[in-house]
């Protein structure tokens, strides 16, 4: 059992484009904290976990993925296929619905938060025993040059990856 465990282990660690796109989306969670600081002027650790931001780890995960398979299997393999539509499902999914639903949690945290104030302006015993509730999380998706950035990324991981990994 354990000797099948480890050619496992070995087996992933051979697989070019599994490792390729985890780097890439480990590479770009990390950077997120440094693009954070240039833009907010503050450290914000957390975003190494967060979804959404500069740069998009989905982009870049993807991207990564596919280019380490273009090396791997070239451009007629069914494999390579699948991956580049992957690919475009993600990017497409990253930047249109999960965008448009981080924006539409704006709106109703929005809402939510004007109820709110209306119930304690009409009535201040009761307004103070509302809770407010939970708000939505509203940064799900990434804007377009949040996926080109995190898409280069993934393009020089992969290649980099493609080339050189054992």
């Amino acid at each position: 059992m354990n000797t099948v465990f480890i050619h496992f282990l070995i087996g992933l660690w051979h697989n070019v484009p599994l490792i390729a796109a985890l780097c890439a989306i480990g590479v770009t969670q990390v950077l997120k904290i440094p693009f954070h600081f240039a833009s907010h002027k503050n450290w914000d650790f957390h975003k190494v976990i967060d979804a959404g931001g500069m740069p998009s780890s989905h982009a870049a995960g993807v991207i990564a993925l596919v280019v380490a398979l273009l090396f791997e299997t070239g451009t007629r393999s069914p494999t390579f296929a699948t991956a580049v539509v992957f690919a475009a499902i993600v990017l497409y999914d990253a930047g249109g619905i999960r965008r448009h639903a981080g924006e539409h949690a704006v709106l109703l945290n929005r809402i939510a938060m004007e109820i709110n104030r209306m119930n304690m302006s009409m009535d201040l015993e009761t307004s103070a025993t509302t809770e407010e509730g939970e708000r939505l999380k509203e940064i799900l998706g990434h804007e377009p040059r949040e996926i080109l950035i995190g898409a280069i990324i993934g393009l020089v991981v992969g290649v980099v990856f493609g080339k050189w990994w054992p």
